[in-house]
């Protein structure tokens, strides 16, 4: 017998001489020494050698090693060291629970069943297992580690974690995936729990808002925020629908998800349209029963609301979100109609293209958002700006600009918070009357 090996078999009945393990617990304390065995298999394997010698060392009339037959059967729960008692005529007493695991871990098949049970519930190919241990079941495990030195275990939140895992496998035939798994199965062992819960999915495409009049997000009523009342017809919202609304409740259906998170690359005013090329957007649904969606037949109840049409809808990944988020720095273009309170000359439609064109513009927060965003100062950049005269007091305007520039504001000024506006440098009051998104990004 080597050297290690008759040290592991020395340290493994000192272990069982002074506490109760049961067989993983204790094949979990040597786990890195060997391969193709489980820690049960390794625990049961340690019991089996140690019974062998003691039983040999008993009949040649070693009253220790009578003693340890027993502390083998009580504190290891090992039947063999009761029956071989029993041959020498010694009664064993009853098995007592593990100290480390207290015998949940004979429950993994259990644990495993429940799970599949609520996986069938998902569309899915691949899952992981996450396991919730008390602290003072770690500490247990690590007092004894400390106390006898041993530095061949593993974690008992991995062998739980895996041994489920491989449980749930074999009866659901799908396969443990540990970087971007379809769902992630929680177990909480030591409360008699298991939750189930999918990953999100991401859709992206870009929109179309056609029509003025409804917000991009959700809008609580500001009386009750959400609860429902009077104010807001019980409903719970200042506007019946926007268009995050719109586009989630086909995807909804169909996953069957839980709920669903709107991010979009950029925001417009509830009174602006967005045309042209239509903005960038992910829907990140929670939750979703469904993974494998008809895009065609979403798009198509979207666009027949005849508020808001998608187009270019894939199915995406998490990075997605990241992307679309970015567009709200992107290079936008909108088209406004412009009116003025006096007539305006020939000449300053030429001005204001000369002037903002390649502009840098200050704007402090406007006034009419203040209640919801911090009052800061930006600069952003106008590119470029094309003027078309409709009358005397009105003009078109197409104007090529930064991301998060407040058109509205570069337009009227908004009482000198924006600086320089086309108010201020043509010396008349001015209002955006009209505003259509055309392009982002």
């Amino acid at each position: 017998m080597g050297e290690e090996e008759a040290n592991v078999l020395k340290v493994a009945e000192k272990l069982l001489e002074s506490h109760t393990l049961c067989d993983s617990c204790l094949g979990r304390q040597f786990a890195t020494l060997g391969y193709g065995m489980s820690n049960s298999e390794r625990g049961r394997s340690l019991k089996t050698v140690l019974m062998l010698q003691a039983y040999v060392e008993a009949e040649a009339g070693k009253r220790e090693k009578i003693e340890f037959l027993g502390k083998l059967a009580s504190n290891g729960g090992f039947e063999p060291a009761s029956q071989a008692l029993k041959r020498l005529g010694v009664k064993a007493k009853p098995s007592r629970e593990c100290e480390i695991c207290r015998n949940v871990l004979s429950k993994v098949s259990r644990f495993a069943e429940e799970a599949a049970r609520l996986l069938a519930k998902y569309e899915y190919e691949s899952f992981l297992v996450g396991v919730k241990v008390p602290a003072e079941v770690l500490e247990a495990e690590d007092s004894i580690r400390g106390y006898y030195g041993l530095a061949w275990g593993e974690s008992i939140k991995s062998e739980f974690s895996r041994e489920i895992g491989k449980a749930i496998s074999k009866l659901t035939g799908r396969n443990v995936e540990f970087k971007n798994p379809d769902v992630v199965v929680t177990v909480s062992p030591y409360e008699d729990k298991v939750e189930v819960k999918a990953n999100p999915i991401f859709i992206e495409g870009r929109y179309r808002k056609l029509v003025a009049g409804i917000p991009q997000a959700r809008w609580l009523c500001s009386r009750c925020r959400g609860k429902g009342c009077e104010a807001c017809n019980w409903t719970g919202k200042k506007y019946p629908e926007s268009v995050e609304e719109i586009i989630e409740k086909p995807i909804l259906e169909q996953s069957e998800g839980e709920k669903a998170e709107f991010h979009a690359g950029g925001r417009e005013d509830i009174d602006a349209r967005v045309l042209g090329t239509g903005r960038p957007f992910v829907v990140e649904v929670k939750d979703p029963k469904r993974r494998s969606l008809n895009l065609d037949e979403i798009a198509r109840e979207i666009n027949s609301s005849g508020k808001v049409e998608v187009e270019g809808l894939r199915m995406a990944d998490r990075g997605a979100v990241a992307r679309v988020k970015s567009a709200e720095a992107a290079t936008k273009t909108y088209r406004i109609v412009v009116e003025a309170e006096e007539d305006l000359q020939d000449g300053e439609f030429k001005q204001i293209e000369e002037f903002f064109t390649g502009r840098l513009i200050r704007q402090w927060t406007p006034r009419r958002v203040l209640h919801r965003r911090a009052n800061k100062e930006r600069e952003k950049m106008v590119y470029s700006i094309q003027v078309k005269p409709l009358s005397k007091r009105s003009f078109e305007a197409v104007i090529n600009c930064q991301g998060g520039l407040y058109v509205k504001e570069l337009v009227d000024g908004d009482e000198g918070r924006t600086k320089p506006s086309m108010a201020e440098v043509l010396g008349k009051k001015l209002k955006c009357v009209d505003l259509t998104v055309l392009r982002v990004g």
